[in-house]
């Protein structure tokens, strides 16, 4: 029961568990989360309930009746402020990896639950599927081993045979008999087999001959014990090679020996290898998961900037048309001009619908990469992280060594190497002759019983003769003994089947060699683009905040221009192409900080740390039950706790909004229209926490901040005041107008 219930602990220790670090205090679980966990099936109960009903049907989950999901029409929604630390820690729980495609298709999720093989299903992405195959993989081990497990082999038969008696050999057979035989084997790393065996011969003949030159007993036990021991002297021979061969190369003393076990899985050190490239397969998925979820953190925050962006031009569109409309009443403009502001303003309605669908289909996106319904819970999820906006100056030739030292992919690479090499030792061991020596060693016994005394008297015929009478005693005497010495020797003519295994495993190390460079090589170039990335994205941040703010400028100059009625045809043309240019260039910066901070992420998923970037481990033990909470509810705890102190952010962009800033929506507070305009269909109210449009004045943001300011981050340099030599760009703002805002640019460990 003690090895039964140790074999457990090893296989569920085996089973990969995803920690999110930084958690300074202990964390009891309350019995509420336990009961929890209990009715969503979180613990092993519900194991021993798949286990133990099999009969049972499979029948379909339920939705319950709540709140529908969310559209353009029907929009509002109690917001849920999220973290992007909260989002790892529930996708690390039980989120979804996505699309792996790298960087390049990063952001996006993996609609298809499975694909079905003809026999199983595969394709899954949950975490909580993937986690288990480092664990599955994990017993292969012991599998393997078992090959040198001792067996333990007992076998006992009764007969009974009567033939007509047609010579004296028969009268030795016909009777009852029985026969036991225990056997203790155990394999040699070495590839041999030691044993001993213990078997006893009953027979009770039913009718004996009476020939006085025969010692015939009617009932006779013969025990035997044997010795025995058997090794490979040049194939399989080895503890190396037997860490490699799939199963032990058995015994040909002990015939009918089957193997101890590993025939289903690899050799040892083979097995381990898979081991290994299967935990690198996990890394890889969850360093995909966390690219994804940040991608689709950001593309939300982007989303929800860029409806700000059409919502405030929707609203500077319908006072232009204000304006126009009483201006055409009273006939200062013509009836061109002011349906050329109508139509504006109708093209602002529809983009703001269509900024709205693209806020519930980028939340749509988090919430599946998050492993949560879009309809469960009843509402919005609302980042609130700062974006980070220091620039970030790497040493390409450090980070480009980290990425050929933690990238999976390289590791997958360097262990299917590693294997090839391995291969190639066991196809050149298929070259040697089978050669075995073999020794066997016996105890021999006979007696009529198996106790009493030594010998007993017998009378056959008048003639009185001493028998052996106690059989064990008769073996433990050792006055019978055999022995046995031999080798056996198979060698194929040619070697044809090994040499050609051999070619072939030389072949595939090659193979090996050459596709792990240009794994190299691909990882360096993709680290390399990432690399590039960054930098142009801090640079293309400086370019739109300034094409933003000038056009903000202008509309505002253009918009007292008309206002004093200074204006012509001409004028106006401009004031409608700046509105839209003005939205273009709203949505386009903050998609652009989205993307600076979605590539300083894409560089540690090409360095291979971005587990790292986001406090994250990955241990081969599950947490013992009933010792910590789960993560994500520790980061909802945390964002109701005290503040330890509140103090101003650095506000260094002017007429930036915020997402935690309540705004009306223009589209909800517009006039009616006049009358003769085909009215359209009126729009709900937006959520009340949307962010305030760039001309209102926004108070300061208050930020959470620990009483110990952070460091400044290794590898953050000062923006440089000029551009590169031979440039023709205007100079870069200076570096307080590129402050991080809120937090510090990177993520740290907490240790």
């Amino acid at each position: 029961m003690k090895r039964l219930q140790r074999a457990a602990r090893f296989v569920g220790g085996c089973a990969a568990s995803l920690i999110v670090a930084g958690c300074a205090q202990p964390l009891m679980i309350e019995p509420a989360d336990r009961e929890r966990a209990v009715a969503a099936g979180l613990d092993a109960g519900l194991e021993r309930k798949l286990e133990n009903q099999p009969y049972d049907p499979i029948a379909p989950s339920l939705v319950p009746n709540g709140v529908s999901p969310a559209t353009i029409l029907d929009p509002s929604r109690p917001a849920r402020n999220i973290t992007l630390k909260e989002c790892i820690a529930i996708a690390v729980e039980q989120g979804n990896v996505g699309i792996q495609g790298g960087v390049q298709n990063a952001g996006n999720l993996q609609d298809t639950p499975f694909n079905f093989g003809g026999r199983t299903l595969g394709g899954t992405d949950t975490i909580r599927a993937l986690v288990l195959d480092p664990a599955v993989v994990g017993a292969d081990i012991e599998k393997a081993l078992s090959k040198f497990d001792a067996r333990w082999i007992n076998s006992i038969a009764w007969n009974q045979q009567d033939q007509a008696v047609l010579n004296l050999q028969q009268s030795f057979s016909n009777g009852d008999s029985a026969t036991f035989n225990s056997t203790l084997a155990k394999p040699l790393p070495t590839g041999g087999m030691a044993g001993i065996s213990f078997n006893v011969n009953y027979q009770k003949l039913s009718n004996a001959p009476t020939n006085n030159q025969f010692v015939t007993l009617n009932t006779s036990y013969t025990p035997r014990v044997q010795f025995i021991f058997e090794q490979p002297l040049l194939q399989n021979f080895g503890v190396e090679i037997n860490q490699l061969l799939p199963q032990h190369a058995g015994s040909s003393l002990l015939s009918g020996l089957r193997p101890s076990g590993g025939t289903t899985v690899e050799g040892i050190l083979l097995t381990r290898i898979r081991y290994d490239q299967t935990r690198a397969d996990f890394d890889r998925l969850v360093n995909q998961m966390l690219l994804n979820v940040e991608f689709a953190y950001w593309n939300l925050y982007a989303a929800y900037y860029n409806l700000f962006a059409q919502e405030d031009t929707l609203k500077q569109a319908f006072e232009l048309y204000t304006i126009l409309k009483k201006r055409y009443e009273v006939g200062s403009a013509r009836r061109q001009e002011f349906k050329q502001t109508e139509a504006q303003y109708w093209l602002f309605r529809q983009q703001a619908l269509t900024a709205r669908q693209q806020v519930l289909a980028s939340e749509r996106v988090l919430r599946g990469l998050l492993g949560m319904n879009s309809f469960d819970d009843g509402q919005r999820l609302v980042p609130v992280d700062e974006p980070i906006l220091a620039p970030y100056s790497p040493d390409y030739y450090e980070i480009a060594n980290e990425a050929l030292a933690y990238r999976p992919e390289l590791l997958l690479g360097r262990m299917d190497l590693k294997f090839r090499q391995l291969d190639l030792i066991l196809s050149k061991n298929q070259r040697r002759p089978d050669l075995r020596s073999c020794a066997a060693y016996d105890i021999n016994g006979l007696g009529q019983r198996l106790d009493g005394s030594d010998t007993a008297q017998r009378n056959l015929n008048g003639v009185t003769s001493t028998v052996p009478n106690n059989a064990l005693e008769s073996l433990s005497s050792n006055q019978f003994n055999s022995w046995q010495l031999g080798l056996r020797f198979d060698m194929p003519l040619g070697f044809r089947d090994a040499n050609a295994l051999v070619r072939q495993s030389r072949l595939n190390i090659m193979r090996a060699y050459y596709q792990l460079q240009d794994g190299e090589r691909k990882i360096l170039e993709t680290l390399t683009n990432q690399y590039r990335e960054v930098f142009f994205q801090q640079q293309n941040m400086q370019e739109l905040r300034q094409r933003r703010e000038s056009l903000q400028e202008t509309l505002k100059l253009q918009r007292q221009f008309i206002e004093a009625g200074s204006w012509d045809v001409n004028s106006l043309f401009n004031v409608l192409q700046t509105q839209r240019d003005t939205a273009v260039a709203i949505a386009t910066e903050f998609q652009s900080i989205a993307q600076y901070n979605q590539a300083l992420s894409g560089l540690e998923f090409s360095k291979g740390t971005i587990q790292r970037y986001n406090n994250i481990s990955v241990s081969d033990a599950p947490l013992p039950p009933l010792a910590a909470k789960k993560a994500a509810d520790h980061f909802r705890e945390r964002q109701l706790s005290p503040k330890l102190r509140e103090r101003e952010a650095n506000n260094d962009l002017p007429n930036l909004p915020s997402l935690s800033q309540p705004w009306e929506s223009p589209v909800n507070t517009l006039p009616a229209l006049p009358a003769g305009m085909n009215p359209a269909p009126q729009m709900p109210p937006l959520p009340k926490d949307m962010p305030a449009p760039p001309d209102a004045a926004t108070p300061k943001r208050s930020v959470m901040r620990s009483v110990v300011e952070p460091a400044t981050p290794t590898g953050v340099q000062p923006w440089p005041a000029t551009m590169p030599t031979g440039t023709t760009m205007p100079a870069a703002p200076d570096e307080a107008t590129f402050k991080p805002v809120g937090t510090a640019q990177m993520r740290k460990p907490v240790k």
